[in-house]
């Protein structure tokens, strides 16, 4: 008897493209009582065969049910429904899929009674299996897994009516629920269809509570021609959003703790008795999420097509950076001339043509355009393209005009079709003229598939082994002509590859770092590197290039084919057969460590080694009388080493080499599993050569799966695993999981390297990184000192199941310490691995890695110097103080030439900042505990000055702000603020009085005030005299019910005598006195819609409190902006020279007669408001001088 809930997962199936990927991913679900049904709406068989065929392989029973006449989506999820006999129902979609333990957690969480709706994390990937940047739809709405109050959660829908909770594969149902429900929702004239999911959440949350699970359970595709993305489904989408809005305003249920806030419980602490509820500013959270998904790349993409084309239009010179260009360039030591080349043997008219038409739109100019035509018959001159008959395949006729074009320092080798990027030659001048060993340089590439950009090409720095491998660099090579004449010019015998024989000698001759790689997408092509690296002729001659760089090195070799037809394998003859000390570290792991010794004695066909077992303590009488029976042995081939001290892995590996008798080391993990033969001739293939310093292998599970195939640095943290999980026979990113590569660094689960080079760098090290990293510090050390750190693919080795345990709170610290000891030591190299490439993505896992990055929208720079102050703006929201105090500023900065960088919506990771190496971190208003302690590690990885910007007193906030809700107490604040701006070198504030408030907490406090964004504010005008009563009113955000009672007495008496005008918010008691109210909006269209409200008098009042007198004097500038007369209460913040009235008392009677006096005399009232206009477009705007304060705040002195 199955005491789990039977779960059913019914898929409405329509479309076969991809739903045997669904199906199998619903027989793969790890929980025990399942039903799965399919009903198929299709009018073909291909259902029904992948069913079968699904069902033959898995063994796994599917119920499949043909309708017998199309349904539709609604009728197919009620067939599905009729279908299902299960206590809890998933509803998966035939192009969407469920990682294996999906419905485990889902249904786990389900069998609380008070909860009636489980939704989980998933990503978005599109039908490439491609996956699309976050956004909104797919956000986690906790900061941890948890359990929402559903009344709550529908309290932020009723304002904010946006499906965030996914679509039906994410979530999970009682069935009985859904049975009741869905027929009531899809009623004919009022039938949901586009937004049911949605609508039937509703629904259920006014039944229950929420569950939100933060791990990723599902995958939702998105492609073009998704049932959803169809303009039927977006049309219906519109209305039906209508009906929802309807849904939420008559519920009923319990009310909120405020406006915007969700009561919930962390998952684990869920069971807890009594429980706790905390509370989460949800609907600030999801606007913060937006605010930050906005600036990134992608985000409302269907398919990585629309993806890549937003990423590649992104990376254009801005109007500033083209206005400063010329004055760049003079600050270049040397303008590098650079002369593309064109071998146009196929006489390719309209391809030629659209070459030319790129290099004609080059930011950087070339300095002549030499074309190798087999079209053309004559030389000819025109518009600096210099035409000329091709001779053969153009080698030997490049050779001979080269030593004649004095002009140029560099020239490029192009083919027509290809189109370099608008700054393609600019960047490449500027790597050339700041990298003074340069003689030859590659690029990233892309192809043009129907003129579209696809498939770019990602590569790494110049690699030593993967060149030998296959020519990775492409075709698209640029030489220093000066370099490549005194070393003879290209050898023609080697047709297609002879530019990359050029390349082998320039690297023999000189070193590796003559060789330059951009890490920029310079060149699309029709012929693009995947179609050129399968072409006979290069394929043909890669051996034969390789043979004749090994041959002038005089390195013995035998050159054979690799797994696949491209790649060249090199065995390296050499001449000893060195000793090989295998160390294997145990404690009480006897069955997994005989079977490594058994397994590596058995089957490994190098013989010069011997077997040093390290025993780390080991307890157990099982592994005791076992290794002692190996020590007993007397054998010379292996030892058994005790070493009893606990908790330093580096220590203990040391000692171990300490004592091995070996001229190379092999760091042997004890679950390794020997299973082929030559492993171990592998490495010393690679090993014994005099440039190789380690050499790592690639591991395997026993499913097949990749657990190492070498680590790129900053992946997932310090340092992370490619490829981890993928089928071990796969190709990889660029043939990496199967061609030798260059690495930075191995892991030590099967790492060999020369006893004398572990020797010469000091060994592992043993106070700082006792634990962890030290195996990837001590391969950088041995980078750094000039070897190489090769991968081999063709040593493989299985690792067995390995036991995990947690790591105590202690262990814990300690690793942290020994992270931040690594950045400290590495972080420039971590931030820019040369392995890989800073245009991949740093996150995710096995099929993840190696795919773009998508970045932000802005703060792309073609160059590779800062050409001005660099500054990281870090603002708290995307509106409001984080618009006039942060973004902005930084906008009109940039615009105007004084500063470039990039503004981010949260701390970006500290290898991001390391990336971009701003002279200049903004932080503002950052007084939480978890703001306060993204601090510290900004001082200590960062030499950039540390500006801490606030623009509210917050210390002290009147009980009536909205903002004080779940804020510490006044002393809890102030240490807060006080320890913030401690950590932090310059504090700026927007007001005198705010400057006074903390001015015993830093010596460097400076006054920047508020100013407003000239294309927003500059060009408003209102109207007046609009109405037969003057319009009176208010303008502001949603937390000014303090401000506003002042007035509350006001707004009653002259209800019969105005027209009252409020926008932003109203208190409930004054929204009978309204003539119009108006809600929030967002931040571009406020200033329009505040000119329009057509105000024949603002007013602006503030309670007396320490607070509102350190505020700012923005709601007057404003005002003035739109040409509005002004009352405002005479406080600290509205004090100065801007024309207004200034009601000192603030009692109703004050406020009464200053209006009152306005309103008897609207011309010289409106005057006042004219000359408010004038002052605030002359003094409060941020262009020209005004910046300066800016640059006073920001910057150096």
């Amino acid at each position: 008897m199955n005491s789990l809930p039977l779960v059913s997962i019914a898929i409405p199936a329509f479309n076969p493209r991809f739903f045997e990927r669904t199906l199998n991913s619903a027989v793969s679900q790890t929980y025990g009582n399942l039903e799965i049904i399919v009903c198929d709406d299709s009018r073909g068989d291909d259902i029904k065969r992948i069913v079968s065929s699904v069902v033959e392989q898995t063994g796994v029973a599917v119920r499949y049910v043909r309708n017998s006449q199309t349904l539709g989506l609604v009728g197919n999820l009620k067939a599905c429904l009729e279908q299902a006999r299960g206590e809890f129902i998933k509803f998966l979609c035939d192009d969407d899929l469920l990682y294996s333990a999906c419905i485990e957690q889902q249904a786990h969480e389900l069998q609380r009674e008070e909860v009636s709706l489980v939704v989980a994390q998933r990503l978005l990937w599109d039908a490439n299996d491609i996956i699309l940047p976050a956004r909104l739809e797919n956000s986690s709405l906790s900061p941890v897994s948890g359990l929402l109050k559903g009344d709550d959660v529908l309290s932020i829908f009723e304002k904010f009516p946006v499906n965030v909770l996914g679509g039906f594969s994410s979530a999970l149902f009682r069935r009985a629920d859904v049975a009741e429900l869905l027929p009531a929702l899809t009623e004919e004239g009022a039938c949901f269809v586009a937004t049911l999911d949605f609508a039937l959440y509703v629904c259920l949350l006014r039944r229950g509570n929420l569950v939100t699970s933060n791990s990723v359970l599902s995958a939702e595709r998105l492609y073009p021609e998704r049932l959803s993305a169809q303009q039927p489904m977006k049309d219906a989408a519109e209305a039906e959003r209508e009906w929802i809005s309807q849904m939420l305003k008559v519920r009923s249920g319990e009310s909120a703790p405020a406006q915007g806030w969700v009561r919930y419980v962390q998952l684990t602490k869920a069971d807890e008795s009594p429980r706790v509820w905390e509370e989460l500013p949800l609907s600030r959270t999801l606007g913060s999420k937006q605010s930050r998904q906005e600036l990134g790349v992608g985000v409302d993409s269907f398919s990585f097509g629309e993806l890549y084309a937003q990423w590649l239009a992104c990376r254009v010179l801005t109007e500033a950076q083209r206005t400063r260009l010329p004055e760049t360039l003079a600050g270049w030591s040397h303008q590098p001339r650079i002369v593309p080349i064109i071998v146009d043997a196929k006489g390719s008219r309209d391809a030629l043509d659209r070459t030319l038409e790129a290099l004609a739109a080059q930011d950087y100019p070339p300095e002549l355009v030499l074309v190798l035509s087999s079209a053309c018959t004559e030389a000819q001159l025109h518009d600096r393209v210099f035409r000329m008959p091709l001779h053969n395949d153009g080698l030997e006729q490049i050779n001979t005009l080269l030593p004649q074009l004095e002009g140029a320092d560099w020239f490029y080798l192009l083919q027509p079709g290809d189109c370099p990027v608008a700054p393609a030659l600019l960047v490449m001048a500027d790597r050339i003229a700041h990298s003074q060993p340069l003689t030859c340089l590659y690029s990233d590439e892309g192809s043009l598939r129907d003129g579209e950009s696809a498939e770019p090409a990602f590569k790494p720095d110049f690699n030593l082994d993967l060149m030998r491998s296959y020519p990775y660099v492409g075709r698209a090579l640029a030489f220093q002509r000066e370099r490549f004449l005194a070393l003879g010019g290209f050898a023609p015998t080697f047709a297609e590859l002879a530019p990359h024989d050029m390349l082998w000698r320039m690297v023999e001759s000189d070193g590796l770092q003559v060789v330059g790689h951009v890490a920029e997408v310079l060149l699309e092509s029709k012929f693009d590197l995947s179609q050129w690296l399968t072409d006979p002729g290069v394929v043909e001659q890669s051996p034969r290039i390789l043979e004749a760089h090994l041959q002038r090195l005089g390195i013995a070799h035998e050159i054979r084919r690799g797994s696949r037809e491209l790649l060249n394998r090199v065995d390296y003859h050499h001449t000893r057969r060195p000793l090989v000390s295998v160390i294997i570290v145990t404690q009480d792991q006897t069955a997994a460590l005989q079977r490594c010794v058994e397994t590596l004695l058995e089957k490994t066909a190098y013989s010069e080694y011997e077997l040093l077992l390290v025993d780390n303590g080991s307890e157990s009488a099982e592994a005791l009388a076992w290794l002692d029976g190996m020590a007993q042995l007397g054998s010379e081939r292996i030892r058994v080493l005790k070493y009893s001290q606990k908790g330093n892995a580096a220590a203990l590996h040391n000692f171990a080499v300490h004592q091995a008798r070996g001229e190379y080391v092999l760091m042997l993990n004890a679950f390794a599993v020997i299973t082929q033969a030559d492993w171990l001739d592998e490495l010393l293939n690679h090993a014994q050569r005099p440039e190789v310093g380690v050499v790592g292998a690639k591991l395997f599970n026993p499913d097949g799966g990749v657990l190492h195939a070498g680590l790129i640095l900053g992946l997932n943290g310090p340092v992370g695993l490619p490829f981890y999980g993928q089928p071990m026979q796969s190709e990889g990113y660029m043939y990496r999981l199967q061609a030798v590569h260059d690495l930075s660094a191995v892991g030590g689960d099967c790492l060999m390297i020369r006893k004398s080079v572990f020797d010469t760098v000091g060994g592992l090290d043993e106070q700082d990184l006792k634990q962890t990293l030290n195996v990837v510090d001590l391969c950088l050390r041995v980078g750094r000192d000039g070897y190489l750190v090769v991968m081999n693919p063709n040593a493989v080795v299985a690792v067995g199941a390995r036991p995990s345990t947690a790591a105590t709170a202690e262990e814990e610290a300690r690793h942290a310490e020994e992270k931040d000891t690594f950045y400290q030591r590495w972080l420039p190299l971590v931030a820019r691995d040369p392995a890989y490439n800073v245009n991949l993505t740093l996150q995710g896992v096995g099929a993840t890695n190696f795919s773009l990055e998508p970045g932000l929208r802005t703060g792309w720079s073609a160059f590779s110097r800062a050409q001005l102050p660099n500054v990281l703006a870090v603002p708290i929201n995307a509106s409001a103080i984080g618009h006039y105090r942060m973004s902005q500023p930084m906008i009109e900065l940039e615009a105007a030439n004084r500063v470039e960088g990039r503004v981010c919506y949260g701390l970006p990771s500290i290898i991001d900042i390391e990336r971009q190496s701003p002279d200049v971190i903004v932080l503002q208003g950052r007084y939480s505990e978890h703001a306060i302690d993204e601090i510290p590690p900004l001082k200590k990885f960062f030499n950039a000055r540390r500006i801490f910007e606030l623009d509210d007193y917050v210390i002290d906030v009147p009980h009536r702000n909205a903002h004080i809700r779940n804020m510490p107490g006044k002393p809890d604040m102030e240490r807060m603020v006080r320890r913030a701006i401690g950590l932090c070198d310059r504090v700026v504030v927007s007001t005198a009085p705010l400057a006074n408030a903390l001015s015993d907490m830093h010596h460097d406090i400076r006054v920047v005030p508020n100013m407003l964004a000239k294309d927003l504010w500059g060009h408003l005008r209102s109207q007046r005299r609009t109405s037969k009563k003057p319009r009176v009113g208010w303008g502001g955000g949603t937390s000014h019910h303090g401000d506003l009672a002042v007035i509350a007495d006001v707004v009653r008496e002259l209800a019969n005598e105005v027209d009252w005008v409020f926008f932003g918010m109203c208190p409930d008691d004054l929204v009978p006195y309204m003539h119009e109210f108006h809600g929030v909006i967002p931040l571009d269209v406020y200033p329009a819609k505040l000119a329009s409200l057509n105000l024949d008098l603002a007013l602006a009042p503030l309670e007396f409190h320490i607070f509102n007198d350190c505020k700012s004097n923005l709601r007057l500038l404003e005002y003035g902006a739109c040409g509005f007369p002004v009352v405002c209460t005479d406080t600290e913040a509205y004090r100065g020279y801007l024309p207004c009235t200034r009601v000192k008392t603030n009692t109703t009677d004050e406020w009464l007669q200053a209006i009152r006096m306005h309103l008897a005399d609207p011309d010289a009232s409106y005057r006042m408001g004219d000359e408010l206009r004038e002052v605030v477009l002359r003094d409060y705007v941020l262009r020209g001088d005004n910046l300066r304060y800016w640059e006073y705040g920001w910057l150096a002195d």
